[in-house]
């Protein structure tokens, strides 16, 4: 006999004990759980790294000041591309009004037309 565990979503695992013949297939693995655990049912299974890892408890005070740190920065980049985008647009409008007189200069608005 053999024991498996059968990986639970997000985490914890349920432990089974088949015949050493029995077929080691997903859901299942056979690497032993983290023991000592304060709770046992605190760990994940980590496929990629074909392991067990304990879960954290997010630190949300921590998670929550970056999120801040980051709002206040991408307001700052808005504000300076917006900026932006108003000299570019001030720009265009100047431009498009040059561009006018010249085609007035050029074509002159009392001309018939044949």
């Amino acid at each position: 006999m053999k024991t498996i565990y059968k990986v639970l979503y997000p985490v914890g695992y349920e432990e089974h004990e088949v015949s050493d013949d029995f077929p080691t297939v997903l859901p299942f693995v056979e690497e032993v759980p983290i023991q000592n655990l304060e709770n046992p049912q605190s760990q994940f299974f980590n496929f990629s790294k074909n392991r067990w890892e304990e879960t954290v408890t997010p630190n949300y005070a921590e998670k929550l000041e970056l999120i801040e740190t980051l709002t206040e920065t991408v307001q700052k980049e808005n504000e300076f591309l917006k900026e932006k985008a108003e000299v570019q647009e001030n720009q265009l409008t100047d431009t498009q009004l040059a561009l006018a007189e010249v085609y007035e200069m050029l074509v002159p608005a009392d001309r018939e037309v044949n």
